[in-house]
């Protein structure tokens, strides 16, 4: 009797601990949360202060000290991820979720590190991807964000868990961004471009000039991996200052048209007769993207990705015969979807004359202006320019895609498709801007847009307001002896003139600059639309009404 007494008192320490775990990662408000999430802070502020204390050649000792701190960081979070998986309802659930995937992420690159075979590079590679445990800070901006929207629901200002959240958000693409752009960049020693990334400190300040968009210029990645580090980071820091702005814009209308709870609860009364009409409409699944569609995006891809690295000498010289013959298979397919398109459709002018049919018209009109190439050579490079409009194909489709959810009832929650649209904008923004500058420029004397990727590093540079001013054009500069003035290593220094120089190319870098313009003020739409509806439950105008 008293051994089965025993068994029940262990069995009912156990479910309570159990319950005690489970509050300290589900529960917001109750006392083990709390502790959990400053823990939780503390062991990522420390994980960082390790990993920047490392970059910058620390002595013996200091060397040690941090050895011994990542090691009891992994204890801990592999402690954090076994509980997470012990009071999680659906274990396999959590650990393929997005938040399981990132607490794994937290310890993995460190135990990975101590497999036999892992050599100097791996071990290398896996001390970067420690940074990824900033993502656990995510996990804290949510909790901030649940909060933020029961103050917002109830009319209450809620500007400093907003605040806070962004923070939380600036400081992980902060930390993330400069971190990953050391790792890429500390190896460039070349002398004509060495590195000033040699610390993550000195990337954090190379992060923030990026962020803000402001480009001084001072600190420009230079290898291929470092600017597609810096394009995320551009493009974070847009997404970054959006949230702001609605941050701020929300804080205003609750001020301004704040309601109190008693409004709140009469509001919520009122709407519970349409709940579960909107609850069906929101969980109307979309229609799938029809396979032929699907087909033709992909097409189109591969077509303007072979236009962009046809450009590149290395890579052209390799196979010549590959990028002819395939730009004529390109052009049958779409030939063939443009003949279909008017056959089928109901109003076969008004086809021709809409969007859709101007580009499929132009996805393949500069090829067989090409082929019969009466105006002669120079047209004929304008007309092959202007294939890379193949990737307006990309628009037509999400378009189309987002207008038949709406046709089916699928209106709410439409944050993923509005966000691919913006991303499909995106890239067929700075494709073309990149290749009109590269074909604008290409034969200035000393021009840095040597290749269709480089002009779409300019692009994105460009387009987001960032300006490095690293795109110029080059030329030895002649002393008055008519001979070239010599550095102190010799060698000729150059002139540098800003590019673009050419009429072309400065009116194509224009019309890249208020496309930025406009597609930041897409985004600020699409992230301020998401935070509405989300925080107050409706759109701007409802609130306001």
């Amino acid at each position: 009797m008293a051994r089965s007494s025993g068994t029940l008192a262990s069995n009912a320490n156990a479910h309570g601990f159990r319950d005690l775990v489970w509050q300290a990662f589900h529960q917001p408000g109750s006392p083990a949360f709390a502790f959990t999430s400053r823990m939780t802070f503390l062991m990522i502020s420390l994980s960082i202060g390790a990993l920047v204390a490392e970059s910058m050649q620390p002595d013996a000792a200091t060397q040690l000290t941090i050895n011994v701190v990542e090691s009891t960081l992994v204890l801990v979070f592999s402690a954090e991820y076994l509980l997470h998986l012990w009071v999680a309802e659906n274990r396999l659930k959590y650990a393929t979720s997005f938040w399981g995937i990132v607490d794994l992420l937290a310890i993995l690159p460190a135990l990975l590190a101590f497999l036999p075979n892992a050599g100097l590079r791996v071990v290398r590679t896996l001390r970067v991807l420690r940074v990824l445990r900033m993502l656990k800070l995510m996990k804290l901006a949510a909790d901030q964000a649940r909060a933020s929207a029961n103050l917002a629901s109830r009319g209450k200002p809620s500007l400093f868990n907003d605040a806070l959240i962004y923070f939380m958000a600036l400081f992980t693409v902060l930390t993330i961004s400069a971190t990953l752009a050391y790792f890429a960049e500390v190896d460039e020693t070349a002398e004509a471009t060495a590195t000033t990334f040699n610390s993550i400190p000195q990337a954090m300040w190379w992060s923030i000039v990026t962020i803000t968009t402001t480009g001084y210029g001072d600190m420009v990645p230079s290898t291929l991996l470092g600017r597609l580090i810096a394009v995320g980071t551009m493009f974070s820091g847009l997404a970054l200052f959006g949230i702001l702005t609605s941050v701020i814009g929300r804080a205003v209308l609750t001020t301004l048209f704040g309601r109190e709870p008693e409004d709140a609860v009469a509001e919520t009364e009122a709407d519970e007769s349409d709940t579960a009409s909107a609850a069906t409409v929101s969980r109307v699944a979309a229609p799938p993207v029809p396979l032929r569609d699907l087909a033709i995006a992909v097409a189109a891809v591969i077509s303007v990705v072979m236009l962009v690295i046809e450009t590149v000498p290395e890579i052209y010289e390799s196979a010549p015969s590959f990028f002819y013959y395939g730009e004529f298979v390109f052009v049958g397919i779409f030939t063939i979807e443009y003949l279909y398109n008017i056959a089928t459709a109901p109003s076969k002018r008004e086809y021709l004359l809409s969007f859709g049919g101007l580009v499929d018209l132009l996805s393949i009109l500069p090829s067989y202006m090409g082929l019969i190439d009466v105006t002669g050579l120079k047209a004929l490079r304008a007309l092959r320019v202007l294939r890379v409009l193949r990737v307006l194909k990309l628009i037509k489709i999400a378009l189309a895609h987002r207008a038949s959810r709406v046709e089916t009832g699928v209106k709410k929650n439409s944050f993923v498709v509005d966000l691919q649209i913006y991303a499909i904008a995106v890239t067929c923004a700075v494709t073309i801007s990149g290749t009109l500058g590269y074909y604008s420029e290409k034969d200035v004397p000393g021009s840095a847009f040597t290749s269709i990727p480089a002009g779409m590093w300019w692009g994105v540079v460009t387009m987001t307001t960032t300006g490095y001013g690293d795109m110029v054009a080059k030329a030895p500069i002649i002393g008055d002896d008519g001979s070239p003035v010599l550095g102190d290593h010799g060698e000729p220094k150059m002139s540098a003139d800003v590019q673009p120089v050419t009429v072309g190319g400065r009116i194509t870098a224009g019309l890249t600059m208020f496309a930025g313009l406009a597609l930041f003020g897409v985004l600020s739409a699409v992230i301020g639309s998401a935070l509405m509806n989300s925080l107050f439950g409706g759109d701007a105008e409802r609130l306001s009404a």
